[in-house]
């Protein structure tokens, strides 16, 4: 067959989509196409691809509103040029820059959001499993430049990659080992017609502000900046790969749910203890991803370990100090405020506590008797109590009297290492001379049932 023959006559540096993908070759594809020289080329390349594997292709354009004329001017041409293809063409028309006021973004990343949004309803729609994007040899190098400036970490560093997961599909770039000289050359060499976006030269963007001022330093010292970028990610991926193994081997080896003792944690080199905190957040937050700074801060705060201590990060995760170990947690924010204050007198049979979404059950029996449930449950001698029996919240400066010693609530609970979402909705139990038991802490001296005891007062909560 002279398929494989004919997929490498297409130009140095193109990989075929079913390649890097890892789907079937004749699998449909969306292009992404601007009407830029870059996206210009890849659309000819994948309709020559298409031939070959037999692939359906589609092409995607947006119309961001920023440009007024000269954006019409380029969706008209890619209108055109999608007929002349025989290519199908969906086109969005879209008022980026009000998207960005509303949303409170930069004009770029509303444009990008915008862009990828319109690509994920496509492929969903149209059953396309690949999309494929114009990113080059020298977009790499820019993203390079881009995070060392943010201070990124090894990924950041890494560059571009060829393939990542996207809404149930996959965005593959064929020709991210090509520079901007080569794809110029294969446009002229095959007539290809494209349009130039006038913004290009504006260096109030980042990018344009690297691609016009530092790049071109850049060619002073290296004449092929771009292919060095190229080699550069390559040797990259391979050891964040590595590192990337290794960490998944320690949180497999470690992890508790979302929790790894800090022991552990600590005890690792930062390349590893880093990503397995990056991982188990990203898997608590449903993909998101953590800044350096917030991965720092995890990290310091299980090198102190101090109990009960905690840092609220994005998406409404939590990282949490307890017993031992680094908890992330997704905050509730019902259960996460604090609870209305309460005093409720407690009367044989249920009684609701609302304001901790709580029950109290009270039995008098003639005995202390087991109970095997998932519950707490206190045992009073019932002659003990004095007056009324209630129910109240936890205060400032609350103690109770075991063992001969009056001891603060909060610190008995600390000590006990009672997680902190129990610990604000525990009732204090009282009567009228004060507090007589706390659950799992335990009750005032004087007021546990003993041999002599003739009624037992059962109490049972139930956290709801």
């Amino acid at each position: 067959m002279n398929s494989k023959k004919s997929v490498y006559s297409l130009p140095k540096g193109f990989k075929a989509p079913h390649i890097l993908s890892g789907l079937p070759e004749n699998s449909p594809i969306l292009v992404a196409y601007s009407g830029g020289a870059d996206s210009g080329a890849l659309l000819h390349m994948a309709v020559k691809y298409s031939a070959i594997s037999g692939a359906k292709i589609y092409a995607a354009h947006v119309n961001h509103g920023i440009r007024g004329a000269e954006a019409d001017r380029d969706e008209n041409f890619c209108r055109m040029t999608a007929e002349k293809y025989g290519v199908e063409l969906f086109v969005l028309r879209a008022d980026v820059p009000a998207i960005a006021k509303k949303e409170q973004k930069s004009v770029e990343t509303a444009a990008r959001d915008v862009r990828y949004d319109y690509f994920a309803k496509l492929m969903l729609e149209h059953d396309i499993p690949t999309l494929c994007v114009a990113h080059n040899a020298n977009d790499n190098l820019e993203t390079i430049i881009f995070n060392i400036a943010r201070g990124s970490g090894l990924c950041g560093v890494c560059g571009i990659p060829q393939t990542r997961d996207f809404e149930g599909g996959v965005i593959v770039r064929p020709i991210l080992e090509m520079s901007k000289t080569d794809i110029n050359r294969y446009c002229a060499e095959n007539n290809i017609e494209y349009v130039t976006d006038s913004t290009n030269a504006d260096t109030d963007y980042t990018r344009n502000r690297i691609r016009g001022l530092i790049i071109p330093e850049l060619k002073k010292i290296s004449p092929s900046p771009e292919d060095a970028a190229t080699k550069l990610s390559e040797n990259l991926r391979q050891d964040a790969l590595c590192l990337d193994s290794m960490a998944k081997w320690f949180l497999d080896e470690t992890r508790k749910g979302y929790s790894i003792e800090t022991e552990k944690l600590n005890g690792s080199p930062a390349a590893i203890s880093s990503r397995a905190v990056m991982a188990l957040y990203g898997e608590i937050s449903d993909g998101a991803s953590l800044e350096y700074i917030h991965v720092k801060a995890v990290l310091e705060l299980s090198k102190k370990a101090v109990p009960h201590s905690s840092l609220d990060l994005p998406k409404g995760v939590r990282a949490v100090i307890e017993n031992g170990s680094l908890e992330f947690t997704k905050a509730n924010p019902q259960k996460a405020s604090a609870p209305q204050e309460f005093s409720a007198e407690l009367f044989e049979g249920v009684n609701p506590i609302s304001p901790i979404n709580a029950e109290i059950v009270i039995e008098k029996t003639q005995k202390k008797k087991n109970i095997y449930k998932k519950s707490m449950n206190l045992f009073i001698d019932f002659d003990r109590i004095v007056g009324v029996i209630y129910a109240r919240n936890r205060t400032a400066g609350d103690k109770i009297k075991m063992n001969s010693m009056s001891k603060n609530l909060k610190k008995l609970l600390c000590d006990k290492k009672i997680p902190l979402d129990i610990r604000s909705r525990l009732p204090v139990i009282c009567d009228e001379s004060g507090i007589i038991a706390v659950p799992l802490i335990g009750v005032k001296d004087g007021y546990a049932p003993s041999d002599d005891t003739r009624n037992t007062l059962c109490i049972e909560i139930n956290l709801l």
